[in-house]
């Protein structure tokens, strides 16, 4: 059996807990680990015939970059950025995460850009042209929403096939624009 850590990184309230809790099929935060900063979920998934136990670790955001971040992504095979479609703020606060992520590894991690609360499209302050940008800086990018339950299991098994070398990620295609259709459908053509 595969072993891939998997960090889930962005500011508080962006909706890292409920992606896992949605992905996990869990209603509450009830069995998790808690480590200091950041809450350990275990789980198997299948890849082709090949099973991969996946240790998502979702660190604690704050409002700011915190530091020591980086005693926690140690190891990572992947790491997922959240940011909110709905506060401006936590763009710029996942791409720094993803900044200082990168510096530390010495390399880019393999890696996608979650803009969560699609559900929310009408409230949204992160404009498709910003997601192009942060897409032209290198990053894969996913809508996702903890309401209506879309994009998660997408995001997952999309970073899970990454880990294990059986597909690539292509950043910089046209991102459809958030509304309040099934975020899946609209991904699929994505990869």
């Amino acid at each position: 059996m595969y072993r891939k850590k998997i960090c889930i990184l962005g500011a508080a309230g962006t909706g890292k807990s409920c992606l896992i809790r949605r992905f996990l099929k869990r209603d509450s935060a009830e069995d998790r680990a808690l480590a200091m900063g950041a809450k350990i979920d275990k789980l198997d998934v299948e890849v082709d015939r090949r099973k991969v136990q996946l240790m998502l670790w979702d660190i604690r955001g704050g409002d700011h970059v915190l530091p020591g971040f980086v005693n926690y992504i140690k190891g990572a095979s992947a790491i997922i950025y959240v940011a909110d479609g709905t506060r401006l703020e936590t763009l710029s606060m996942a791409m720094e995460y993803r900044r200082q992520a990168e510096a530390y590894f010495g390399m880019p991690v393999p890696g996608i850009m979650l803009f969560n609360k699609a559900d929310l499209a009408r409230q949204w302050k992160i404009t498709p042209s910003m997601i192009s940008d942060a897409e032209t800086n290198g990053i894969f990018a996913l809508l996702t929403s903890c309401c209506d339950d879309s994009g998660i299991n997408t995001a997952i098994n999309l970073i899970t096939r990454v880990m294990m070398g059986k597909t690539t990620l292509l950043p910089g295609r046209t991102m459809p624009p958030p509304s309040t259709r099934n975020v899946d459908t609209n991904l699929k053509p994505r990869y």
